[in-house]
């Protein structure tokens, strides 16, 4: 087996225009197909890089903007609250005066009724105690004269009372 120069060449130069074609046809696509495909991962990554900030800041925004409701909220339900309160104690102010008031009435009601009774009292037991005497001593005493007798003694029983 000879070497033969001129094969060898052959070879080479065969080897070289495949290897060339390999590349120009094959290897360079396919390289930037890659380079294309890094670029976009990269850009996906900038992206979402993004994506993850702004949902962070929302988020924080989200959390401020709760915190700064929830002092709203506890605010007006402290005002609530005290507005509460006050009607409160004002319909309970309003309500012990109209209570006062009617026991006022209603104990000059019966004191009145209590003077009523009493007055009545007194003037049918002296009606009584004159027809009785009447009745006893068989003729008529001066009702004046016992009137008042009798409304002495009545007041004396009725202070007693």
């Amino acid at each position: 087996m000879d070497i033969q120069l001129p094969q060898i060449i052959f070879q080479l130069i065969n080897f070289g225009v495949v290897f060339g074609a390999l590349v120009y046809l094959l290897y360079k696509p396919t390289q930037k197909i890659l380079d294309a495909r890094v670029k976009r991962v990269a850009a996906s990554l900038k992206e979402v890089d993004r994506i993850e900030a702004e949902k962070e800041k929302i988020q924080a925004l989200k959390t401020k903007t709760k915190r700064t409701a929830d002092k709203e909220a506890a605010v007006i339900l402290e005002k609530a609250q005290k507005t509460a309160n006050s009607k409160k104690q004002e319909l309970v102010a309003k309500t012990k005066e109209s209570l006062q008031e009617e026991m006022k009435k209603a104990q000059a009601s019966w004191k009145q009724e209590k003077k009523q009774l009493i007055s009545d009292s007194k003037k049918q037991m002296v009606d009584a105690v004159v027809e009785v005497s009447s009745i006893v001593l068989g003729k008529k005493i001066d009702s004046k004269t016992d009137e008042k007798l009798i409304s002495k003694s009545l007041e004396e029983v009725l202070q007693n009372i």
